[in-house]
């Protein structure tokens, strides 16, 4: 690894309260180590680490304030979904966030049969994504986002149907690929095996993912991705799209490099109103955020923390966001409860999305910023 700045990580016998208590200056340290630009937010707590390496610690301290390239790179083509990440997107991305998540469909971009030999052309495409955010110089969190012959439901439209006997060792044989292809980055890339793997093991033609099964895939393609990477920090979620109520069921592999990736987007019968794609849709004008719906949130968020104390491994919020239908002067309101919550707890965060259409924070078309979501997330914007 590159980075040699890294805390000493100290076992502790309460569930890890001295790794706790040296987080606090580790966001900081390993900012300014790999020369991130401007210092992230700095927490009000530290997470437990007492079962990762130091600098799997310091990374998720590091994170900070970060944003979801989403609905680009993840449509089942690029352009699809109405956004493609131009450079002077990606510079803007990096200058105002410490950390930039990157959902890609490799899955739609490889053969279909079980060695998903990647299109070289896609691949190309995606090296210069991921150059491009990573001299902005902070953290990238590529992630496998949308694998749906895996995970099961209906395909999306231009995505090509594969043969549930081989979905899983194209996940494996496609980590493999990734893996070695980037296995010189900086350590400051960081790899999502799966965004949001869901449902019961052994569901309906086997396609639903979840509890054991997702265990045993994941250790699968984590040892795929060690071949080539043996210290780069991994992220891994439980099921049940990576709700922290996911985290019972979920047992990592053996492994000091890793992080805990989840995604919250309680209350949710607020942040989905008038979702198109959920049927029934849900309601609009539902404000936010009243007490209970507070405690909504804090219920998530204390339920993974108290798993993340016990197990010593930290965390990662990949995903909040609220549907634009909603009340702007409450989602904003929404976009700040969760960003003090999660910062309180010494988690980093990454909203949904940059410059889409669920929730932007950039308004690609008018060039500007969203600027009741931008207060509420805290992006400085200096002159």
């Amino acid at each position: 690894m590159q980075n040699r700045h890294f805390f000493r990580n100290r076992r502790a016998s309460d569930g890890g309260q001295a790794a706790i208590a040296v987080g606090l200056a580790m966001s900081l340290s390993f900012t300014l180590a790999l020369g991130q630009p401007g210092p992230p937010a700095r927490p009000n707590a530290g997470q437990a680490c007492h079962a990762v390496s130091r600098q799997a610690c310091e990374v998720a301290h590091a994170l900070g304030r970060g944003v979801n390239l989403g609905n680009a790179l993840d449509a089942p083509r690029e352009g699809d979904w109405g956004l493609r990440l131009e450079p002077a997107l990606l510079d803007r991305a990096t200058r105002h966030f410490q950390t930039v998540r990157l959902p890609v469909r490799w899955s739609n971009h490889a053969s279909p049969d079980a060695q998903a030999r990647l299109d070289e052309t896609f691949a190309r495409r995606v090296d210069a994504v991921i150059d491009r955010l990573l001299a902005g110089g902070g953290f990238v969190i590529l992630d496998m986002h949308h694998y749906k012959q895996l995970t099961g439901g209906p395909r999306h439209p231009n995505e090509f149907a594969v043969d549930p006997a081989v979905v899983e060792a194209r996940l494996v044989n496609l980590w493999r690929q990734i893996a070695a292809r980037y296995r010189d980055r900086s350590p400051r890339l960081l790899f999502e095996l799966l965004n949001e793997p869901q449902g019961e093991a052994g569901g309906a033609g086997g396609s639903a993912l979840g509890g054991a099964r997702w265990n045993r895939l994941a250790a699968r393609a984590l040892a795929a991705v060690r071949e080539t990477n043996p210290e780069r920090v991994v992220l891994i979620g439980p099921d049940d799209w990576n709700h922290p109520r996911g985290l019972t069921r979920l047992r990592l592999p053996s492994d000091r490099h890793l992080i805990v990736a989840i995604h919250s987007y309680d209350p949710f019968d607020f942040t989905h109103q008038g979702v198109p794609w959920r049927q029934p849709v849900l309601p609009l004008g539902r404000p936010c955020c009243d007490a209970a719906q507070r405690q909504t949130l804090r219920e998530a968020l204390d339920t993974a923390t108290a798993w993340s104390r016990t197990a010593g491994v930290p965390l990662h919020l990949g995903e909040f966001g609220a549907y634009r239908e909603a009340p702007m002067e409450s989602r904003a309101a929404y976009a700040r409860m969760v960003r003090e919550e999660a910062e309180a707890r010494g988690i980093g965060w990454a909203w949904w999305e940059f410059a889409s259409d669920f929730s932007p924070v950039w308004d690609a078309g008018k060039g500007g910023w969203v600027e009741p979501i931008r207060r509420a997330l805290g992006v400085e914007t200096p002159r």
